[in-house]
């Protein structure tokens, strides 16, 4: 028995205390079994009604993370399963039973094979292969536990080297995935290129990495977009369970040598930017990837877009109104773009990394629905890492360009004042950065198709949300949830780093706000004159070159007679990363 749900010392229950335990299992374990069934997003909801009337709030929020590691688990398992239709010639002729006998099988010792198969991979001249799974393989007699890479080789045709969109029967081998990725990454390590990558990492409940990548692809400036891989779903699954102790490194050396495949795949797609735009899939998977990423693609850009939590969740609460709460999310099309990518309504809505060390916050997300609380808790998770990766800057070297969702959504900025709109700015700020074009002017064309772009996405999220505006009631239950995260005061003040749109932007600034943390600030939000007086701008930071290859300002530069660059934890609260800007 859990003596956390125990109220007698010792966690020994007896009576009315043991009565009132076994009621709480039966909840427990009835729900979470008819959920995995398979219900209506009603019944769902009524069932989470139910436990919240019985359970304490920390068997109710053990109860609800059992549910979201279920569905985050069966819907990265149906995805992988679409993808192996797609290799296996589409919905027609993809036969599950002879699924096995279709995979040239090559074990961890064959390293003759392992590097044919990387010179293959490595020929320009051919389409690289598409990764479909990282799975165990049970059957194996040998190691049923070791990891696997799936890899699916496309069939000649006369389209190139890019992959093609329609399912077909593609060529397929499996691979030992720790042994087969460190002979890929030093294959890759010892090949020159001249394409960098930008990684998105998000907390708007996919919002903003959305957003980013169709104006990306809508501007047509050379930058080629990877969006939401489902293989890097998987492999955040893998590295929360971590079953077989896979170490850091190796971990590492999996995401370099995967990302630079799947960059090397679309080198078809890159064009005068020579750049690969990959976004991380939902702010669930942030918390998981993120850090090694960013340690492995250090001299790389990184992009971190962010909304309020509050926007954040009737975002996703719009997408779990358009998809359904079923893991089970099918493609809208049979295309390879679209089959291959995370279904964002599990990647946004379901946290993979739930907050730990928070005492408090049972309590406040048991007064919220299932839905809320687990987009609140996953985004204040992406949230979190964000924090403690920016408090570590002087050693990790994580500077990057930390877009707030707002500006583009034409909502009032911060410091000008007068709400006026800096979204046309804003958004020129963040495609010079992705696309390294700071130090030269965006072409007319590409900021007209970008614009263009925007203005379609911010009607369609605008839409979506319309009907699931929070009431105020519920808005203070969030807010109350956000404010129980305390861990992010590292010695009472939290560092300020969002970018402003200006034509001479930087990545590293600093501001005072006075505004709720939840929530966007409003119209009116000032800056602080005292603070421009007293801030150290940094250097301004070039995108055609990595970001350890500048100069890292020190935040907490002589401000003499100035207020201080941060946010004091004690004078307002510090949460809401609306904070993190200049």
């Amino acid at each position: 028995m859990d003596s956390a749900t125990c109220s007698v010392p010792g966690g020994i229950c007896t009576g009315e205390s043991a009565s009132a335990s076994t009621l709480e299992n039966l909840v427990i374990y009835g729900t979470t079994a008819l959920v995995a069934m398979g219900l209506s997003t009603i019944l769902a909801m009524q069932l989470d009604g139910v436990s919240r009337w019985f359970l304490s709030p920390k068997s109710l929020l053990a109860k609800r993370r059992r549910e979201y590691k279920y569905a985050i688990e069966q819907g990265s398992e149906y995805t992988a399963l679409m993808i192996r239709q797609h290799v296996g010639g589409g919905k027609g002729l993809y036969d599950p039973k002879m699924e096995s006998i279709t995979w040239e099988k090559i074990g961890r010792n064959d390293t003759e094979e392992m590097d044919a198969l990387i010179s293959e991979i490595k020929d320009s001249e051919k389409a690289t292969p598409v990764i479909v799974a990282i799975e165990q393989d049970l059957d194996d007699a040998n190691n049923p536990n070791e990891f696997h890479l799936f890899l699916a080789f496309p069939p000649e045709s006369s389209a190139g080297v890019s992959t093609p969109a329609a399912p077909n029967l593609y060529r397929k081998a499996r691979v030992s995935l720790i042994a087969f990725c460190d002979r890929l990454a030093k294959a890759f390590k010892d090949q020159m290129t001249s394409t960098a990558l930008c990684f998105v990492a998000d907390a708007s409940s996919g919002a903003g990495a959305e957003m980013l990548t169709d104006v990306v692809k809508d501007s047509n400036h050379g930058v080629a977009t990877i969006s939401n891989p489902a293989w890097m779903t998987t492999l955040a699954l893998i590295i929360a369970n971590n079953t077989q102790n896979i170490t850091t490194q190796q971990f590492e050396t999996v995401i370099f040598a995967l990302c630079r495949l799947d960059a090397f795949r679309v080198r078809e797609s890159v064009g005068v930017s020579r750049t690969v735009l990959f976004t991380l899939p939902g702010q669930a998977c942030v918390p998981l990837l993120l850090p090694l990423i960013q340690k492995v693609f250090v001299h790389e850009r990184h992009l971190f877009v962010y909304d309020g939590c509050c926007h954040s969740v009737e975002y996703g609460l719009g997408l779990i109104n358009k998809y359904g709460s079923s893991y089970r999310q099918k493609a809208s099309k049979e295309e390879w773009e679209l089959v291959s990518k995370t279904p964002i309504v599990n990647s946004a809505t379901f946290p993979m990394a739930p907050l730990r060390h928070n005492r408090a916050l049972p309590d406040t997300l048991s007064k919220l629905n299932s839905s809320q609380a687990s987009i609140v808790e996953a985004w204040m998770a992406s949230v979190d890492v964000f924090l403690d990766m920016k408090s570590k800057e002087k050693k990790n070297f994580y500077t990057p360009f930390v877009c707030r969702l707002g500006f583009l959504m034409k909502r009032s900025g911060i410091g000008n004042g007068d709400g006026s709109d800096l979204s046309d700015l804003a958004l020129k700020n963040v495609l010079e950065f992705i696309s390294g074009s700071k130090s030269r002017a965006l072409p007319e064309k590409v900021l007209e198709a970008a614009k263009s772009s925007l203005k379609r996405k911010r009607s369609e999220f605008e839409d979506a949300v319309q009907s699931n505006k929070l009431t105020p009631d519920e808005k203070i239950l969030i807010e109350k949830s956000v404010f129980t995260h305390k861990s992010i005061l590292i010695g009472e003040k939290t560092l300020l780093d969002t970018v402003q749109p200006k034509p001479d932007w930087s990545l590293k600034a600093a501001k005072k706000l006075k505004s709720c943390l939840c929530c966007l600030p409003g119209e009116g939000d000032e800056e602080d004159e005292s603070d421009n007086e007293g801030e150290t701008t940094g250097e301004t930071v070039d995108n055609g070159r990595s970001d350890t290859d500048q100069s890292q300002s020190n935040g907490r530069s002589d401000n003499k007679g100035g207020k201080p660059k941060y946010v004091d934890g004690k004078a307002q609260f510090a949460f809401d990363p609306t904070m993190f800007s200049k």
